[in-house]
């Protein structure tokens, strides 16, 4: 059917109604349209024109009743999930279940706007704790959660659901960048001390951690093929977790092995001789455990495993950091601090900022720069010390 001008009559409820026929459905035979209200007939006729305007420069969507709240639903199983690591989608679907079905699911994604997402953004920001309803989230995981939304309507923009991505003109609160728990030199020569002596299974990790700044999944996730005892090489390759499950009617949580955070995540670290040393004496220790477990041994080749050759969870790893750090009088440490104080005492060292960011896996080289600032400022004093004696 051609295309015919707008038709406007007065409805009997009250108020004008005008209509334009533009096409005709190829499988239900109806006629497509366009349809304006307004309390005066100029009203709706000036909203028409908004709407044809649009319309021509072929950025008209037509109407759909699909809700956000199912689109989102949606968005997750078809188009995220085959992409993005298990992680990301289990912080997707907690997001999506907890927070953008019961506050914003039942709107229909064509009435979505900026101020019902900045509102929704808002109130993240200052009440979305869960458990303190009275605390808001934190400014990162609000930007997280606006990243969610954003890969969400940007993908219903190129199915034609909605006109344009409305994320992208709300405003987000600052991220500010939390301090970090670097170990000083004496805590870090106490750690090392209390490792040497201490009988804890697991103490090797957070020696490779202090030594090489990996990250506790990573450690995890660390297989004896993956260290080159010739070349003394530290080879990361995956990660090992325990994440909420994919299929929750199986369990809840599961053991995941994945890929590094990034694509810099997979590198080849050189490792000390001390710590070699520290390696090889770990490694026998562990093949007597396995020839006195015979057929019992599962042997799955991990550095750090249990008795019996199974893989060791973070928490474990955590757990065991807590204890350690304790028997040494340390306060308010995480197992994370093992990476910052490692990066620290490298830059201390003199080690270029380039070089560290390739060892810790960083995306970029600019993430390094913006953590460890604090350091290079004190370095380049120290620099500029020596450079003053010239003078004096």
């Amino acid at each position: 059917m051609g295309k015919i001008s707008p038709k406007a009559h007065e409805r009997k409820s009250g108020g004008w109604e005008v209509i334009y026929y533009y096409s005709t459905d190829d499988i239900t035979g109806k006629r497509k349209k366009i349809t304006c209200y307004g309390k005066t007939k100029n009203e709706a006729e000036e909203k028409m024109e908004q709407k044809l305007t649009s319309f021509l420069n072929g950025e008209y969507t037509e109407p759909s009743k699909i809700t956000v709240g199912a689109w989102f639903t949606q968005w997750l199983e078809m188009y995220a999930r085959p992409k993005v690591k298990q992680s990301t989608y289990v912080n997707y679907r907690g997001h999506i279940d907890k927070r953008i079905i019961p506050m914003i699911g039942h709107i229909r994604l064509e009435k979505l706007k900026v101020d019902t997402l900045q509102r929704f953004l808002n109130e993240q920001y200052e009440h979305g704790n869960s458990k303190h309803p009275d605390e808001g989230l934190s400014a990162k995981t609000v930007r997280n959660i606006y990243l969610m939304i954003h890969s969400a309507l940007k993908q219903a923009c190129k199915n034609g659901l909605i006109p344009k991505n409305y994320a992208e003109f709300v405003s987000l609160p600052t991220v500010t960048e939390v301090e970090m728990r670097v170990l000083t030199r004496d805590e870090h020569q106490r750690l090392f001390d209390e490792i040497k002596v201490s009988k804890e299974r697991y103490k090797i990790g957070i020696l490779i951690c202090l030594a090489t700044g990996i990250r506790v999944g990573e450690l995890a996730g660390l297989q004896w093929h993956d260290i080159d005892f010739n070349n003394n090489l530290l080879k990361i390759r995956r990660t090992l977790g325990r994440l909420p499950s994919m299929d929750t009617t199986k369990s809840k949580t599961e053991i995941v092995i994945g890929s590094p955070k990034s694509k810099n995540g997979v590198r080849d670290i050189p490792l000390p001789d001390f710590l070699i040393d520290y390696l090889k004496e770990y490694r026998a220790e562990r093949e007597k455990e396995k020839s006195r477990a015979e057929e019992t041994y599962d042997n799955q080749n991990f550095v750090i495993c249990n008795e019996l050759g199974c893989c060791t969870e973070p928490r474990t790893l955590q757990d065991t950091f807590q204890r350690l750090i304790k028997a040494a009088s340390i306060e308010n440490a995480n197992y994370h601090c093992t990476r910052h104080t490692f990066a620290t005492r490298a830059i201390e060292a003199g080690m270029d900022i380039k070089t560290l960011s390739i060892i810790l896996g960083h995306a970029d080289v600019s993430t390094t720069l913006n953590k460890y600032a604090h350091v290079l400022t004190e370095q380049k004093r120290s620099a500029m010390d020596l450079v003053s004696k010239f003078y004096i």
